[in-house]
């Protein structure tokens, strides 16, 4: 069966179109209906002002980026405080390492550069593995959070003896704000709105069975989904349905356990915590499960 005609749910919002077009890439059909968003609170800007002003005294040896999104968010935010120049030197004077080649290629888009990278685990967890593999103690560390942060991260940097910086340069939102999705597009990403209606058509969809699969790319998304669902009192039906009927896709462990605390059992995990890999697994998981009741349900349900 693949992916031929079956309803993929894309909950993302800032890659929506790019993994759409994967799932069309394998025949499926995307359904996009954005669970998170983000946004930027007027104390952010205060965050980050002192930020700039405390890494100009302490002179960080490392400076973390978590996100592509961050990077910009960052640099736009010291922009509009008049602080753009002092970030950038510090920036130059630091040891920059990015998350991901996403987040690389964002500080490369700046000029910034040398930047390190973990070997292919893309997570705080290949981030902390990295700081370990070198060695690295007695150090100052800036972290550029996104929406949330590591505590494991932190934890493992700490117990290392370094000394941890944290700035949060946006948050998660249930709702993506128009004004911040300029952020985004910067970066050349077509953005999808979040709004009430999308998701609650998005719920009804999925206990109707009419959701073959369900794809989260983030921890946000998912909570995003479930707050929704608690405030509508839809969050038991919302969760039988995606057990019984949708086969339920992360893509990585993070945002498993996110799911799993929403007592969702999770179907499909790639062994590679990216999208295309993810949409790959989906396609396997299938071909390789036709007696599952999930998946024998959809082979009915599409007859």
């Amino acid at each position: 069966m693949s992916l031929s005609n079956l309803n993929i749910a894309v909950t993302a919002s800032r890659r929506a179109a790019e993994l759409a077009q994967v799932v069309r890439s394998q025949g499926g059909k995307p359904y996009i209906a954005p669970t998170t968003g983000i946004k930027r609170e007027e104390r952010t800007a205060i965050e980050v002002s002192k930020f700039i002003e405390l890494s100009k005294e302490s002179k960080p040896d490392y400076v973390v980026f978590m996100t592509g999104p961050s990077v910009y968010s960052l640099i736009d935010l010291s922009s509009e405080l008049g602080k753009k120049e002092p970030l950038i030197k510090i920036l130059q004077n630091s040891i920059l390492v990015a998350r991901s080649p996403k987040t690389q290629m964002s500080l490369f888009n700046f000029g910034l550069k040398p930047i390190l990278i973990p070997n292919l685990d893309y997570t705080s967890v290949g981030v902390l593995k990295l700081f370990e593999g070198m060695g690295v103690t007695k150090k100052r560390i800036a972290i550029v959070w996104h929406g949330t942060s590591s505590p494991d991260l932190i934890d493992g940097l700490e117990r290392l003896r370094n000394t941890i910086i944290e700035v949060f340069v946006y948050e998660y939102s249930e709702t993506s704000e128009r004004n911040e999705t300029r952020v985004l597009e910067s970066m050349g990403f077509k953005t999808f709105l979040s709004d009430d209606t999308q998701v609650l058509d998005l719920v009804r969809n999925i206990n109707l069975g009419n959701i073959d699969a369900i794809t989260f790319t983030s921890p946000p998304s998912v909570r995003g989904l479930f707050n929704f669902a608690k405030r509508h009192e839809l969050w038991e039906t919302l969760q039988n349905s995606l057990n019984s009927f949708a086969i339920v896709v992360a893509v990585g462990p993070s945002t498993a356990r996110e799911l799993d605390k929403n007592g969702v059992m999770v179907d499909v995990v790639p062994s590679v915590f990216k999208m295309k890999p993810m949409i790959d697994a989906l396609a396997l998981y299938i071909k390789r499960n036709a007696l599952n009741e999930k998946v024998s349900g959809i082979s009915q349900r599409r007859k």
